[in-house]
């Protein structure tokens, strides 16, 4: 038996109820389709490996490729811990700049310092001086620095002034927007990818299990 009523009321509800599906269709879709296909060209790129020039810390089966950014608190929690595994001879740690965050000035100009400060072997080392100097990164910061670090101070700002490294910065960037990395800390455990800063408790059990697999690799 049809519904009784008027039939324009029915078509009325029919049209709010198609609305109203077709809303949130759209809704679902610009919440979880980015996830999607973020995660589909995760899976679709292949893992950065290790090249030439690379700043390499550590040894061992274990290598973790990071994408970092000076700038970057959650940057410097987690270099604070791989530093310490790398130091330990637990890993094998390769730093790649990223330079994409919004909201980071100095990323780049830290950088540069740190490339400049590899070039006469310290690289390291002026890294975990900008890591523990972040909250005051600056231009005038980097040669007192290099000061501390005994490099060669006309040679240092020669290479600043020069820009002697941005397009070994630039290169990091563009790996990094193929690799599809939308933010620091990005860091590739023999291969496989991981974002963030977990608690340190939390990357010493990563690169365990990550050592074991190497071990028990034929």
């Amino acid at each position: 038996m049809p519904p009784s009523g008027n039939p324009w009321h029915f078509r009325l509800l029919a049209t709010l109820l198609a609305i109203s599906v077709v809303t949130n269709l759209i809704l679902v879709a610009r919440l979880y389709l980015p996830r999607w296909r973020q995660a589909w060209i995760e899976y679709r790129t292949a893992p950065p490996v290790e090249r030439p020039g690379d700043h390499v810390r550590g040894a061992g089966a274990v290598t973790v490729i990071e994408y970092s950014d000076f700038q970057c608190p959650y940057c410097a929690s987690l270099n604070h811990t791989l530093a310490s595994l790398a130091d330990s001879g637990q890993m094998r740690w390769v730093y790649r700049h990223y330079t994409g965050n919004t909201g980071h000035p100095q990323s780049m100009n830290a950088a540069e310092a740190a490339e400049c400060a590899g070039e006469q072997g310290r690289f390291w080392q002026y890294a975990d001086a900008l890591t523990i100097a972040q909250p005051h990164l600056a231009p005038a910061l980097y040669p007192g620095i290099a000061a501390k670090l005994h490099l060669d101070p006309s040679r240092f700002r020669a290479c600043l002034a020069a820009g002697k490294f941005k397009k070994v910065i630039a290169r990091d960037a563009g790996e990094s927007e193929t690799l599809a990395i939308m933010g620091t800390p990005t860091w590739f455990v023999n291969g496989k990818r991981h974002v963030g800063a977990p608690a340190a408790d939390v990357v010493q059990d990563v690169i365990a299990k990550a050592r074991a697999a190497a071990a028990n690799r034929p």
